[in-house]
């Protein structure tokens, strides 16, 4: 935090007018899994616990869109959910079957504001 870059990119939190984030699941990806970048079996059993079904920004939370709050919050160094909630366009880009709940949580808890998804994520998510 202390780094003058990492700071100076904090301090512009506020000013972002249009975000485009993933909208990633608890469980990840045989890909995100097998480049050793993903929390520990532990940690995924914590948000598991604990409800959370899927994550913006690695900010996770449960099917209403409920931030869920673990250490893991902690170790991420970004935007907080609620600083995204005040930028006007927050564009959310996910689809598949696997992530309909995830999706379904981030719109709930109005984390995004535009999806862009494909066509059998968008009906399940009318069901």
């Amino acid at each position: 935090m202390n780094d003058p870059f990492v700071s100076t990119t904090i301090s512009l939190f506020d000013q972002i007018t249009l975000a485009l984030v993933g909208i990633g699941t608890v469980e990840p990806s045989k890909l995100l899994a097998s480049s050793g970048n993903i929390f520990s079996a532990e940690e995924l059993a914590l948000l598991g616990e604990r409800g959370a079904v899927g994550d913006v920004l690695l900010r996770f939370f449960d099917p209403c869109g409920i931030p869920v709050l673990t250490p893991l919050n902690d170790r991420v160094i970004g935007m907080p959910l609620e600083k995204l909630r005040h930028v006007r366009r927050t564009i959310g880009v996910a689809g598949g079957k696997r992530k309909v709940a995830a999706i379904r949580g981030a719109l709930e808890g109005q984390w995004i504001n535009i999806l862009v998804t494909d066509r059998k994520t968008a009906e399940q998510l009318l069901l």
